[in-house]
C-alpha cells in the first residue's frame, strides 16, 4: 500500500468518526415542570442507590420512554421511572408501568448509582446536566436541564 491510499484510509476513518460523535440527538419533547436536589437519609436509601437529583416532566411523547439517562456533573447514569403525584407542595414517587406511559402524564426521573451503562456514541462528550431518553425505535433525545433547586 503506498502513502497516498494510507491518508485515503486515515482521512475516511476520521471522517466516520467526526461523524459518529455528531450523530443524531434531538431535541426532546418534554416539559420540565421541576428540577430539585434533595438529600435522602440512609434509612430511606432504594437499591440501587438514587442520586438525590428529581426531575418531573411532563411526557408529550406518543409513546412510553425505554430508557432514559441522567449526564450530569458526576458521568451517565439510568434513571427510575415513576408517576410523579403532587402531595401538598411537592411531589412523590409512584410505582408505573412503562408501557402505559401516555401523553400529557407526570413523571419523575431519578438518577440511580450502580449499574454500568457505556454511554452510547451518539452522545456528545460536552453534554453535561441533561436527561437523554429514547421511545421505541427513535433517536436518542436531549432536555438540558439548567438549574437544580435545593429543596
Amino acid at each position: 500500500m503506498n502513502l497516498k491510499n494510507i491518508l485515503v484510509v486515515i482521512l475516511t476513518c476520521f471522517n466516520a468518526a467526526t461523524f459518529a460523535q455528531k450523530a443524531e440527538t434531538t431535541k426532546a419533547n418534554i416539559t420540565l415542570v421541576s428540577a430539585f436536589s434533595n438529600k435522602i437519609p440512609e434509612n430511606a436509601q432504594t437499591n440501587p442507590p438514587k442520586t438525590g437529583e428529581f426531575f418531573i416532566v411532563k411526557w408529550n411523547e406518543s409513546s412510553y420512554p425505554e430508557s432514559v439517562f441522567w449526564r450530569g456533573q458526576g458521568g451517565w447514569l439510568s434513571c427510575n421511572i415513576e408517576k410523579a403525584v403532587k402531595k401538598g407542595k411537592k411531589y412523590v414517587g409512584a410505582p408505573v408501568e412503562i408501557e402505559k406511559i401516555k401523553k400529557g402524564q407526570l413523571l419523575m426521573f431519578s438518577p440511580v448509582t450502580g449499574g454500568r451503562f457505556p454511554i452510547p456514541a451518539e452522545i456528545p462528550e460536552n453534554a453535561k446536566n441533561t436527561i437523554f431518553y429514547k421511545t421505541a425505535g427513535s433517536a436518542w433525545k436531549s432536555f438540558p436541564v439548567k438549574k437544580i433547586s435545593k429543596k
